[in-house]
């Protein structure tokens, strides 16, 4: 993992190298922050150890800890081919490297994370800035639930029996993806040196590719120094007049309104004992109207498949799969879809209703409707239902008459993307998935 850090250290310093060879046409800045959070999670991941007999042997070591750790970054912008980013205010676009502790070692380990964000200025006065950075990337763990317990009881249970040691069931593999959303303020002290403050939500996930996945949520603040070199400043001064203000967010002048179709598919888990892989799809049909530059917004028609309700034999017991026909694997829904779009990317946070949905009635949240599932019978619960918010999307769970996905898409073309997307229940993550489409 060393040699990993290293290798994508000399990467980001080599990209700010080869950039600043003409800073006429990238502004280039760098920034170094020390990093402190919290991880999140709830009672239902801090179990009690059970023994073989499944009686309680002393409390779950607690996975909710202090976080700390550093992060280097680069951040350039285009001052003459910008590809929209002026719209967003000048925005500029980062590549960094984060590295966090988790705050301990032995089971939780650290997180390395190469990602890419946004930097977004919301009020900029000549001694203060207050921006949103949004930022999404890779997550690398160097410890997960294989490597946290012994190979006698892998895939049998989550914690060793070992007084207070416990399983990282966190995260089920080295790989994962990473989410990085904060607020940021700037305070320049002078030569191109600023102070800079930030926080917010960082999530660590591999989207239920590989099972045991809660992820890691964490709420993280970081402190640290931000320089611009002179000849950037210069540059700057030369392109926006020494402006210091914002610009004024203007309307877009293009093609107002598009309509897309798109497919996509990937696979998942749903039960770490069953180690068993479902492959997931879905096909979709959308609308937008686009009134800004930045920004865009419709609704849609989804389709999702859902490989894991098919019928199969199974171990984990989590879900009523025998009582499932080919039509549960189904689920339509309608999605409004508000997307943020830089040049020929766009970014969404979409919210969706089931109207058709066979898996709801496979899953039972009380007792009755356990008792239904038991005897065979099959339930019938209405379009809209109450479900366990926290418990919604993972095994056993009722997944709930909402789901939201978060989309990123890159258009090489006018009418032709490419996508990747996770689908989630609220809290829970269902599934990630990879695809294209075309727009008319």
């Amino acid at each position: 993992m060393k040699k990993t850090l290293s290798i994508l250290l000399s990467c980001l310093v080599s990209v700010g190298l080869s950039a600043k060879t003409d800073s006429t046409r990238v502004a280039l800045s760098y920034q170094a922050s020390f990093t402190a959070g919290y991880t999140m999670h709830d009672g239902k991941v801090d179990a009690q150890l059970k023994d073989n007999s499944g009686n309680n042997c002393g409390p779950a070591y607690p996975l909710s800890h202090p976080a700390m750790g550093a992060k280097v970054a680069l951040e350039m912008r285009p001052l003459r081919f910008n590809q929209g980013l002026s719209d967003w205010n000048d925005a500029s676009v980062g590549v960094a490297l984060d590295y966090l502790n988790m705050g301990n070692n032995r089971w939780l380990g650290s997180v390395i994370a190469p990602y890419t964000y946004l930097r977004v200025p919301v009020v900029r006065l000549p001694h203060f800035e207050l921006g949103i950075r949004p930022g999404i990337g890779m997550a690398f763990s160097t410890k997960t639930y294989k490597n946290t317990i012994s190979d006698d009881l892998r895939y049998q249970v989550l914690y060793q029996l070992n007084g207070q040691t416990v399983a990282n069931q966190c995260v089920g593999s080295v790989t994962n993806f990473y989410f990085a959303e904060a607020l940021y303020m700037e305070f320049p002290i002078k030569k191109g040196f600023s102070v800079v403050m930030s926080g917010g939500w960082y999530h660590v996930s591999n989207g239920s590719t590989i099972q045991p996945n809660s992820g890691y949520n964490m709420l993280n603040a970081e402190l640290g120094l931000r320089y611009v070199p002179e000849e950037t400043r210069a540059a700057e001064a030369e392109v926006t007049g020494g402006r210091k203000g914002l610009k004024k967010l203007g309307l877009y002048d293009g093609k107002r309104w598009d309509v897309e179709a798109s497919a996509s598919g990937w696979f998942r888990q749903v039960y770490y004992k069953d180690q068993k892989t479902f492959g997931v799809g879905r096909l979709s049909v959308a609308a937008h109207y686009r009134p800004w530059a930045i920004f865009r917004i419709g609704g849609g028609v989804d389709v999702f498949f859902d490989g894991a309700y098919n019928k199969h034999e199974t171990l984990f017991g989590k879900t009523a799969v025998n009582l499932a026909t080919p039509a549960d694997c189904w689920r339509l829904g309608i999605s409004i879809q508000p997307e943020f779009v830089v040049g020929r990317f766009s970014a969404g946070f979409h919210f969706g209703a089931y109207m058709l949905d066979g898996v709801k009635n496979l899953e039972a949240s009380i007792d009755e409707e356990k008792a239904k599932l038991a005897a065979g019978e099959r339930l019938n619960k209405p379009l809209f239902y109450s479900y366990d918010l926290l418990g919604a999307g993972s095994a056993g769970k009722p997944d709930g008459w909402m789901y939201t996905r978060i989309l990123l898409k890159y258009r090489p073309t006018d009418h032709f993307f490419i996508q990747a997307g996770m689908k989630a229940h609220l809290t829970k993550a269902e599934f990630v998935d990879l695809g294209v489409g075309v727009c008319f």
